[in-house]
């Protein structure tokens, strides 16, 4: 998640394409799985929400 996070907070926009979050993390070795559920726990966590077009949008300061 740490990775993920600190991705965010490169990209330092509030929202973001699940593209431009995917293929950097996968390029440094996560697995799909593991980008998901890093995602899933943020949102649940309400840092992020997931919205339409395949993007998050950034709620809080990471």
């Amino acid at each position: 998640m740490t990775a993920l996070v600190n991705l965010l907070r490169e990209l330092g926009t509030e929202t973001i394409d699940m593209f431009d979050i995917g293929v950097p993390l996968v390029d440094r070795g996560f697995t799909q799985n593991e980008i998901v559920d890093a995602i899933m726990m943020l949102e649940h966590r309400r840092f992020v929400e997931l919205i339409p077009g395949n993007r998050l949008r950034v709620l809080k300061l990471l």
